[in-house]
């Protein structure tokens, strides 16, 4: 994966983001639309994540030091934690809006402009969501596939506002004005309801990764390897450990060898270890692994 092709486009979704942001703000302030304002301080928001994002791909593309010897790994999924939180505390702050707005009787707003906006939005968002999709196909990123959520979530609402304000302009035009003014609110509500599920698909794998709950499928990867390796080779035992952070994987095995294993010098332990990596799969630099050897079960308790 390219990183400077990751910043790279991590800064095109930014710029592009915070001009939704101002568009969506102006517009709701003009048209009295809080659905609209709600918008853009959504993508206010999101561009506020992105610019973490691109300082997080920056510090992954950086060597590790004295002080993270590890690299900046883990920065990844706190950063697509903060990015959840953000948008569950939104969805619930849009929720509670709306049920007010409805609770007041509704709200009157400046239809024509608020109908421009959203038909403007929807195309361009969607069109750069799938451009998106698009070149991460190559790059692979993590962190770009969770950052186009947002942009995801974006023209989902942008389509929202679109179908309903243009039925309240189909109300206003039939004599039902007195029922318009209670599609703004309602907007709020069904956005807030839609954005819960984006929320917890970047919240749940990120908690797991910050709460360092091992990954199932890597676990049954390494086991698989291992078990097929203990029976191949006599070894006594083993035991695997493993951990991700964002798309850096950590492996950690230790092996029992017998006593009367032949060993004739560190050449064969290599050729194990040789072994054990390929049946992983290929080695980049995102994988940590450790492999090591002994006769002793205590150092492996």
């Amino acid at each position: 994966m390219s990183n400077r092709g990751e910043q790279s486009l991590l800064k095109q979704s930014t710029i592009l983001m915070f001009a939704v942001a101002i568009a969506g703000i102006v517009t709701g302030v003009i048209s009295g639309a809080q659905s609209i304002l709600f918008d853009g301080f959504f993508s206010l928001i999101a561009t506020a994540i992105k610019v973490l994002m691109l300082i997080t791909a920056k510090l992954i593309a950086k060597k590790s030091n004295e002080r993270f010897q590890f690299g900046y790994w883990h920065l990844e999924p706190m950063v697509l934690l903060i990015e959840g939180s953000f948008l569950l505390l939104i969805a619930i702050y849009a929720f509670l809006n709306g049920v007010f707005g409805i609770i007041n009787g509704g709200r009157e707003i400046e239809l024509g402009l608020v109908i421009v906006y959203a038909a403007v939005f929807t195309v361009v968002e969607f069109a750069y969501f799938f451009y998106v999709r698009y070149r991460n196909r190559r790059l692979k990123s993590s962190l770009i596939q969770f950052d186009n959520i947002s942009w995801l979530v974006d023209a989902m609402l942008s389509v929202g506002l679109l179908i309903s304000f243009l039925a309240a302009l189909l109300l206003k035009s039939q004599g039902y004005g007195e029922w318009a003014v209670y599609v703004d609110p309602l907007i709020l509500i069904l956005l807030a309801l839609s954005m819960l599920a984006p929320a917890f698909k970047i919240l749940r794998p990120a908690l797991r990764e910050v709460l360092g709950i091992a990954p199932d499928h890597l676990d049954d990867k390494v086991r698989e390897v291992m078990d097929a390796a203990q029976a191949r080779h006599g070894f006594d035992d083993y035991v695997s450990y493993v951990q991700k952070h964002g798309r850096a994987r950590f492996i950690e095995i230790h092996v029992v060898l017998p006593a009367n294993y032949p060993l004739d010098n560190v050449a064969t332990l290599d050729g194990l270890r040789e072994e054990i990596s390929t049946g992983l799969g290929t080695p980049d630099a995102a994988r940590w692994l450790t492999i090591s050897f002994t006769g002793d079960r205590k150092w492996i308790a």
